[in-house]
Order: C-alpha cells, then structure tokens, then sequence
C-alpha cells in the first residue's frame, strides 16, 4: 500500500467539497433517482464524502464505489453535473504522486468541472435549502 496524502490539494479539495455537497441534492423528487434514499444516503455517510481519510491508495476506490453507489439514486435535474463530478474524482485516483502530467491532468478535470460545481451548488440551495457556504471559482459567477 502507497501512502497517500491525508488532505486533497486545494483544487481536488473543493472538488471534493463540491461533489459532497452535490449529493445532498436529491432532497426534490424529479423522477430520477430516488431522492428520499439519496438524501438518506448522503446523511448516513456525510462525514465520509465531505472530509475522507486517505491515508494509503487502496482507501480511494471504496469511496469512489460509495460514490458510484449513491450517484445511482441522483436525481435527473442534477445527475448530469453530479457524474460530471465523479468523474474528475476517477481522473483524480489516477494520480501518480510527483509525476506532473497526471497532477495537470487531474487539475485540468476539476477546473473543466467547475460549472457543473456551480450548477450543484446552487440546485442545492434551491431544492434541498442546503448551502454549501462560499464557493471559489475561477470564472466569474454572475
């Protein structure tokens, strides 16, 4: 096992952040996924999804499965964003600790899915009156 660091950089950390938030965003019934097991999904396993422990690698696929499993009761108004999401943290597991292309390539990913970030956030706040608090961007938000 190849430790890993315990905190993610600052850009996968708002990543993280993001897509934590993000599931909570089942609290309406669209007709997607099941919001009522979502909501209760991402309540049981909050702790997990908003600030992972990652101490080795192998502690990285169990929480992409959790997230793999809960992206499943997403609901259609955000599920798109949500996958968004999930995948730039598979892009992220991907990385290979000093080498740089793989860290510009997992950075690319979360900087390309900053609007999907901001389109969970704010169908949060809208939907389920869940505020994720101040979100940073690069562009600009209207």
């Amino acid at each position: 096992m190849r430790p890993v660091s315990a905190r993610l950089p600052r850009p996968l950390g708002l990543v993280t952040f993001v897509v934590a938030g993000s599931l909570l965003a089942g609290c309406g019934d669209d007709g997607g996924g099941s919001a009522e097991r979502f909501c209760g999904e991402i309540e049981a396993n909050k702790g997990i999804l908003t600030d992972p422990t990652l101490v080795y690698s192998d502690d990285i696929e169990p929480l992409l499965e959790l997230y793999r499993e809960i992206a499943d009761l997403a609901p259609l108004a955000i599920e798109a964003e949500w996958r968004e999401l999930l995948t730039t943290y598979e892009t992220a597991s991907t990385v290979v600790p000093g080498d740089v292309e793989s860290e510009q390539t997992a950075l690319a990913a979360a900087y390309q899915s900053e609007s999907a970030a901001v389109a969970v956030a704010d169908w949060l706040r809208a939907n389920c009156a869940v505020d994720l608090g101040p979100l940073t961007t690069i562009v600009e938000r209207p």
